[in-house]
């Protein structure tokens, strides 16, 4: 992970009348942005979608009707499944958590990496400083003043929040309607195979057989993500005014 207060910015300026190399400059605000502000707030949102599909994701023990072999058998007696029930459960909420925690980073990094913002960065710097740009195009060099930048600086840090908050809400929306339906049916396929496995192999199916309980309308309705988790995770990107190492203020700053 990179690091705010860690990031090697050597190279980032030429030495020459105060020149900020772009390309650079836009890698490294891109990266901190991605891992220094993004890390946490894509963590704190696959933990309450994990929560949502262990909750949604049920097993239970059904009781299966009397046969031939059961007749013989007292009324009175007790038929204990043959594995302790309750623990299954805990284990197989804990499988489908992990299933989700570690495919839910992949998808969000899919659908937003550090090359689609760092093309928007490079974009900004052409609305704010437009003559360096083209200056530094007819010279083919790949650098703008630090004073341009120095200048436009709260300019830049709002429409940077602004494009972000914009981009990350249209993003999980994606998500919520088109990846999370399709990581839900994998994970309920996931567990439905762990109870065929325990029916076929463990479970007395004379007695009792285990099945797979969807308690949730959330699979027709796409709500996964609702808007206050969507609001939930903007803030989570944009809170750090605080924490000088990492948030985006300061990077900046640092970056001059």
């Amino acid at each position: 992970m990179v690091v705010g207060n860690s990031v090697d910015l050597t190279h980032t300026f030429c030495n020459n009348e105060q020149k900020v190399d772009i390309n650079r400059f836009t890698q490294l605000l891109s990266n901190h942005l991605l891992f220094d502000h993004l890390d946490k707030a894509y963590m704190q949102l696959s933990r309450k979608i994990s929560l949502q599909f262990r909750n949604a994701i049920q097993v239970k023990v059904k009781k299966m009707k009397s046969s031939s072999i059961t007749s013989t058998i007292d009324k009175q007696t007790v038929v204990i499944p043959p594995v302790d029930v309750q623990i299954l459960k805990r284990q197989l909420k804990g499988a489908v958590g992990s299933f989700v925690e570690d495919k839910l980073p992949a998808i969000l990094s899919n659908r937003y990496n550090s090359t689609i913002l760092q093309t928007q960065l490079d974009h900004l710097l052409y609305q704010y400083c437009p003559d360096e740009i083209r200056l530094m195009k007819q010279q083919q060099e790949g650098v703008v003043s630090q004073q341009c930048l120095l200048d436009n600086l709260e300019s830049f840090l709002l429409e940077i929040q602004r494009y972000t908050s914009l981009e990350f809400e249209s993003t999980l929306n994606q998500i919520n309607q088109s990846d999370l339906p399709r990581l839900f049916e994998k994970t309920r396929a996931q567990i439905a195979g762990i109870l065929i496995h325990f029916n076929r192999h463990t479970m007395d199916n004379n007695y009792h057989r285990l099945e797979l309980n969807i308690k949730s309308n959330k699979t027709r309705h796409h709500d996964w993500i609702t808007a206050e988790m969507i609001q939930d995770f903007i803030e989570t990107v944009n809170h750090n005014e605080k924490e000088e190492e990492t948030n985006i203020r300061h990077f900046l700053e640092l970056s001059m």
